[in-house]
């Protein structure tokens, strides 16, 4: 016959040990899997739009059709070129974070007013559309 303690009530009392020794310590278990999760290097951020080396390009391209179209060009042609170089100053205004109406005004002088004042804040930023003239 054997004497002692019968060895599943042995892992038993060692399971509940356990259970309260990890309760107990819940706190500190917590901080060492936060501290190593925030050890992992996130992935950097991705770019909200376009680099504004793109725009720039984009935006002294269109201003130069734009202001100097050629000869005989059809209305039709003019007004979608008008749009995207009045969508690229808008897609500037955006990458700076400056404020602009382009979307909102109307094609008149009112939005023609408006255009000049955006292409003055992006060639001050840096965008040189006044040079590509």
């Amino acid at each position: 016959m054997e004497h002692g303690p019968d060895p599943g009530i042995l892992e038993l009392v060692a399971a509940i040990a356990l259970v309260c020794v990890v309760v107990r310590r819940r706190a500190a278990l917590r901080a060492i899997v936060v501290a190593a999760f925030r050890r992992v290097v996130p992935r950097p951020p991705e770019p909200a739009g376009r680099p504004i080396e793109l725009i720039a390009r984009d935006a002294r391209r269109l201003r130069l059709r734009f202001r100097y179209p050629p000869p005989g060009l059809r209305f039709a042609k003019y007004e979608g070129l008008r749009r995207a170089y009045d969508a690229v100053l808008a897609e500037g205004c955006r990458a700076i974070g400056r404020e602009h109406l382009l979307d909102v005004l109307r094609p008149g002088h009112e939005r023609d007013a408006e255009r000049e004042r955006v292409e003055t804040v992006l060639d001050e930023y840096g965008f040189h559309l006044q040079d590509a003239a």
